[in-house]
């Protein structure tokens, strides 16, 4: 099972060697995540309704990309490079990806309760055709029955593993990355942008 702890080991020794290529800003022991922007709408979706806005994919996969080799032992700060924001723009781009990291962390959450219960279910169903297979056995005129049951049964069993093994690990590493986005301090620096 993927642990805070090993992801955190893993992270830091893939930091270290980023470190070492990248000038990466460190202040306070928060790890920061330096963007430049154009203005506003470069950050809004054009398909946002004005009273509805929503993040660019773009904006939000470099986040996720820079974030990804920062350990979780460090707070995360998005420095967003731009001093052309009004108070609003900036409250509201806050929200924005406080919420959009916050409601991903929540579906992976839900995602990994209905693997479980998937996982449980599919358990119980080999079980419970390896009892009934065992109970026909005696019957010789059962045998392409039993034969079916008995393949169902490790078909359930075998597919429960997998999600556990493999599935699992995945989505509680996700819901551990999108936590501590969630978490990120956003601020804004007054640096102009040449075009």
């Amino acid at each position: 099972m993927a642990s805070p702890e090993k992801l955190k080991k893993y992270q830091k020794e893939k930091f270290e060697s980023y470190k070492k290529i990248n000038n990466l800003k460190i202040n306070d022991n928060e790890a920061y995540i330096e963007i430049k922007v154009k203005d506003y709408r470069s950050i809004i979706s054009d398909y946002s309704l004005e009273d509805n806005p929503v993040l660019k994919q773009e904006f939000i996969d470099v986040i996720e990309r820079r974030a990804s080799i920062i350990p979780l032992d460090y707070p995360l700060v998005l420095e967003i490079h731009n001093n052309n924001f009004s108070s609003e723009e900036k409250i509201i781009i806050r929200k924005l990806i406080k919420n959009h990291f916050t409601f991903i962390s929540i579906n992976k959450e839900s995602e990994l309760n209905r693997l479980k219960q998937k996982s449980a279910y599919l358990l119980l169903a080999g079980i419970t055709m390896l009892i009934i297979s065992l109970l026909i056995k005696k019957i010789e005129i059962m045998g392409i029955i039993f034969e079916i049951l008995n393949i169902l049964t490790w078909v359930g069993v075998w597919e429960c593993t997998s999600l556990v093994l493999f599935d699992e690990d995945n989505i509680k590493e996700e819901i551990i990355k999108y936590k501590h986005l969630s978490k990120i301090r956003v601020v804004y620096n007054k640096e102009k942008i040449k075009n």
